[in-house]
């Protein structure tokens, strides 16, 4: 059985990891006293993007406003000679984007890189974000 210190603990990661959605308090707190469900992984890590930082064949989700709502899109980096190629679905929920990027993401273990745009500001409950 897990103290009640770290049960809090991981229901508050659980709750970040689903995007911090109300009404979930006691759903998360059932979960989180359930060890047979192992530790809750951190949240997902980006690096801010500026022209040049990201190496040929990295991920970039770039995030904008149209018109009251926040959209992204995903591209890898292409090498000189070739323009940067813009995966499916132009225009989705940053959520969609992130998730699209981590799947991506995993085949090759380079970090994925985040370009906030438009006034955009970044949200927490993505993960984190490196300068």
């Amino acid at each position: 059985m897990i103290d009640q210190e770290t049960r809090r603990i991981r229901a508050y990661r659980i709750w970040e990891s689903e995007g911090r959605p109300e009404g979930q308090d006691l759903a998360h707190w059932y979960r989180a006293g359930d060890e047979a469900v192992g530790p809750v992984p951190d949240r997902r890590e980006y690096i801010s993007y500026s022209p040049g930082t990201a190496p040929a064949g990295s991920l970039i989700i770039k995030l904008y406003r149209s018109s009251d709502q926040i959209r992204g899109y995903v591209r890898t980096v292409a090498d000189t000679n070739h323009e940067d190629t813009v995966f499916p679905g132009e225009e989705m929920e940053p959520e969609a984007a992130f998730k699209l990027a981590e799947s991506h993401r995993a085949d090759s273990g380079n970090p994925v890189f985040v370009e906030l745009v438009e006034d955009v500001e970044w949200n927490p409950s993505w993960g984190r974000l490196r300068p």
